[in-house]
């Protein structure tokens, strides 16, 4: 049994069935939207709300009514599935999304519409932290189709932080959950792929983003910005991978200079205020030398935490372009090379 467990963890694809043991019933989705919602009543957020507080320090003061409010405001989790034009394709995209449920997420939306060009595909929004009942009835009603393989994208900046790894542990892929407890994802042809990275695609969209404000590239500094993780050595590890994506541009747009810098946005505050002074320094001391500062970001999404970097960066002179790497084409074409099996 262990041995089989071993090979569970291990395999690229996962072969069983979809269903959750136990799981009621998918609810139908709006016709009108094709959007499926999967809210948690109040009883069933409390449950968790003790594993939560251990596994995240900075809520472990919290009472119960802070951290329900804390919850709501990240939206239900729910699925949202495009209407396929092929009905010949043989494989599905399911891309996994952190998600606000505002305009944002229809961004996303509207930004990986190409891929239903080739692939059955549905978003399943949301961090997944008190259930994955949303992935499992998104997968559920792509199977319907019968699909020879599904490939999982997660969106994240990297594979070192909570949100991954708790997505993982929804799959069998990780031995413990980073959140709380959650259904496990019995999976028939999936193909779960890990995050671009510091892919070549990902070292050129950022690139670009940059060269679409410089003007002087010699005379710029170029600041990357990621959400970050909340644990140092997965920060360390997330530093690294960007200043990959730093060399790249430095090599390739012959900048005065490239830094890499990571928010940990959802870390303790006195970690993130540290973060935020670091990125305010580097911008004035650019400035004091007569450079211009490019900021772009290592994010997923074009709406994320970008209205927070520009308060960060209240009163000082930079340029900054917002988008995030699932804006660009060449996502896309890392979607279909790495489903593919493509380096």
């Amino acid at each position: 049994m262990k041995e089989f467990m071993l090979k569970i963890m291990t395999a690229a694809f996962v072969l069983i069935s979809y269903n959750v043991p136990g799981q009621e019933a998918c609810p139908q989705q709006d016709p009108s939207t094709q959007k499926a919602y999967f809210p948690l009543d109040a009883s069933e957020m409390r449950e968790k709300f003790p594993q939560i507080r251990e596994s995240l320090p900075t809520l472990r003061e919290f009472g119960d009514e802070q951290i329900m409010r804390i919850m709501n405001s990240m939206g239900s989790d729910y699925y949202w599935e495009y209407e396929t034009a092929d009905e010949q394709v043989s494989e599905g995209i399911l891309i996994l999304a952190h998600g606000v449920d505002d305009f944002a997420d229809q961004i996303l939306f509207n930004d990986v519409e190409p891929l239903t060009k080739n692939y059955t595909t549905s978003i399943a929004f949301g961090m997944s932290m008190m259930t994955s009942k949303h992935i499992s009835c998104a997968l559920i009603q792509m199977q319907e189709k019968d699909l020879d393989v599904i490939h999982v994208i997660p969106l994240t900046e990297s594979p070192y932080n909570t949100l991954i790894r708790q997505w993982r542990y929804a799959f069998g892929l990780e031995p413990t959950y980073t959140y709380a407890d959650i259904e496990l994802i019995d999976n028939a042809k999936i193909n779960f792929l890990e995050p671009i990275n510091d892919h070549f695609y990902a070292r050129e969209i950022v690139y670009e983003h940059a060269m679409e404000i410089s003007k002087d590239p010699q005379q710029e500094t170029v600041i990357i910005v990621a959400h970050g993780p909340i644990d140092t050595a997965d920060n360390a590890k997330q530093l690294q991978i960007m200043q990959n994506i730093a060399k790249h541009i430095q090599d390739k747009g012959n900048f005065h200079s490239v830094f890499p810098l990571s928010l940990q946005d959802d870390a303790d505050p006195d970690t993130r205020s540290e973060n935020v002074m670091r990125f305010r320094k580097l911008v004035e001391k650019n400035s004091s030398h007569g450079r211009r500062t490019l900021v772009v970001t290592d994010l997923m999404s074009s709406e994320g935490i970008q209205s927070r970097i520009k308060k960060d960066l209240d009163g000082l002179d930079y340029a900054f372009n917002e988008q995030g790497i699932v804006s660009h084409p060449l996502f896309i074409e890392w979607v279909k090379d790495t489903a593919r099996g493509l380096e």
